[in-house]
């Protein structure tokens, strides 16, 4: 392998361990940072009923319109995570021979794979219900 291409296969690896580094950390930080969706829910239904003065009917109408929404954000954030995630890809695939991308397709499905497992989240717009 001539010297540019190892330079190169390096430079790719380096990156694609700093997205995989970055995302384990952000996902550490946004747990102690962000509350869980049910805590999130659970404030969102209080800040309602006090300021709305909602009664108990319609506080139990209203949840279920939270919880769907709070799950779709959450979807929405993993999508985007993983078309971020391609589109770096598709860039570095660029710089690769044959065998590397194959090798490159093969981690970018464990990549995704990561963001659906910290995440909980759906990565694939087909997955979303109208």
């Amino acid at each position: 392998m001539n010297r540019k291409l190892k330079i190169a296969f390096y430079l790719a690896a380096i990156f694609v361990t700093g997205v995989v580094t970055g995302m384990f950390i952000s996902k550490l930080i946004v747990r102690h940072m962000m509350p869980s969706r049910e805590k999130m829910v659970d404030h969102w239904c209080d800040d309602l009923r006090t300021k709305l003065d909602l009664t108990p009917e319609q506080l139990q109408k209203i949840r279920p319109i939270i919880e769907r929404d709070m799950t779709d954000f959450k979807d929405d954030l993993c999508r985007q995570m993983v078309a971020n995630l391609s589109n770096c890809n598709e860039q570095i695939a660029v710089e690769l021979t044959p065998a590397q991308k194959v090798k490159l397709e093969q981690l970018q499905k464990e990549q995704e794979g990561f963001i659906r497992n910290q995440f909980g989240g759906e990565t694939t717009a087909s997955s979303k219900t109208p």
